[in-house]
């Protein structure tokens, strides 16, 4: 038997009523129905369809904006907090760690507790996403060192918040005379301790805070600082032989050192993709100018802690040299740079944003190497007596007691 034509007209009434949640065929629903078949058969449908989602894609972009600009938002007081934090966590070095010293010791780590606190409250709920994220770096490093800092009364708290017992802190060991000065000693003194490397995330806090600017202080600490070298850092280098001296101060390479951190901030922050090809590679061809102006200046530093850090810059460099290859870039044999602008420009751009994009990408490992060569080249004998070896491992000669935990 055939279908007749009402037939499929209630078929079709079927069919909408599943699709359109209409429920009942006849009536005022089926009324409702046919309507609705109608606006889709003239067009109406899908106009009102196209300007819903035109609607729905507008607020999203909105969102997105929103987002991305939260990102990047100022965030005056987590600055604030942060710069002064840096300024007490860069003077722990300069202390006397002896016994006889356990009074200003307390205060001055009592201080370092306070600032601490203070940026890491104001830096967990900042809306600046950069800021939180180094914030949260700083509490999980905060965290590997727990142990060491339950020896000398430092509490770990609930809210991000570090709290110190002076009785343990002062403790001294009734059987043997041993005091905390050996573990305040490696957590607070020299390079990549925790102080310094505390210092340093204070420095991104504050430049993410900020949008871009850098710690500064009367005598910069800091490669890339909006503040230049001080009259007191610029006096004559040693004259003894090429790498014979830890102290001696070498302002050009500092001011290298400070113009290449530079250039890799803003590779960093520049838009990299395959449409904006040729301000990538004038930025990148500026980076590599002057990486090799460094590595060649560095090299023949009379301070023989500038030639160790930029060996170490150069080694991060050549492990990778596959990455960089992909670009167009080479090693070159004495671990200078070197670009072909024709290799580099059929190259995937995404290559560049791996290496310059993100927290411990290649950029962020170069800018914490550039740092120590500016800190060496600037400070000389004010960086000595480090606890822990240039590549980050513990070194047990500068301690008198076993760690617990190795960073």
């Amino acid at each position: 038997m055939g279908t007749s034509i009402s037939g499929l007209d209630s078929g079709a009434s079927n069919i909408y009523s599943a699709l359109l949640g209409g429920g009942a065929a006849s009536g005022a629903g089926s009324s409702t129905l046919l309507s609705d078949y109608a606006s889709i058969k003239n067009g109406s449908y899908g106009k009102m369809m196209k300007a819903y989602y035109a609607k729905q894609k507008a607020a999203e972009d909105e969102e997105s904006a929103t987002s991305s600009k939260s990102k990047k938002e100022k965030d005056a007081s987590s600055a604030s907090a942060a710069r002064k934090f840096y300024e007490t966590a860069s003077g722990m070095s300069s202390l006397d760690y002896s016994a006889d010293n356990i009074d200003e010791l307390y205060d001055k780590v009592s201080a370092f507790v306070k600032d601490y606190n203070s940026m890491m409250t104001n830096a967990s709920k900042s809306k600046n996403a950069s800021v939180k994220a180094q914030a949260d770096a700083l509490n999980d490093y905060t965290y590997q060192n727990y142990k060491l800092f339950a020896k000398v009364g430092i509490t770990m708290n609930a809210d991000r918040t570090l709290s110190i017992d002076e009785d343990t802190f002062k403790r001294v060991n009734p059987k043997t005379g041993a005091t905390n000065v050996p573990t305040l000693t490696t957590l607070f003194k020299g390079i990549n301790s925790f102080a310094d490397k505390a210092a340093d995330r204070a420095s991104k806090i504050y430049r993410a805070a900020g949008e871009g600017e850098s710690v500064t202080s009367s005598k910069a600490k800091y490669a890339g600082t909006t503040g230049s070298i001080s009259s007191s850092d610029k006096t004559d280098d040693s004259t003894t032989t090429p790498g014979s001296s830890t102290t001696a101060k070498d302002s050009k390479s500092a001011t290298l050192a400070s113009t290449l951190y530079k250039s890799v901030e803003k590779l960093g922050a520049m838009s990299i993709d395959n449409n904006n090809k040729d301000n990538v590679y004038d930025a990148f061809s500026a980076f590599i100018k002057d990486y090799n102006a460094l590595v060649k200046k560095s090299s023949e530093s009379e301070n023989s802690n500038v030639i160790k850090q930029t060996k170490y810059l150069q080694e991060l460099v050549s492990n990778n040299k596959s990455a960089f290859s992909r670009m167009g870039v080479k090693v070159n044999s004495d671990k200078t740079l070197s670009i072909d602008e024709e290799k580099f420009k059929e190259s995937d751009m995404g290559n560049v944003k791996n290496l310059f994009n993100g927290t411990y990408s290649f950029a962020e490992k170069m800018t914490d190497r550039i740092n120590q060569i500016y800190r060496y080249a600037t400070q000389g004998e004010s960086l000595n007596g480090q606890a822990y070896t240039s590549q980050g491992g513990y070194s047990a000669a500068n301690v008198g007691s076993m760690l617990d935990t190795v960073m």
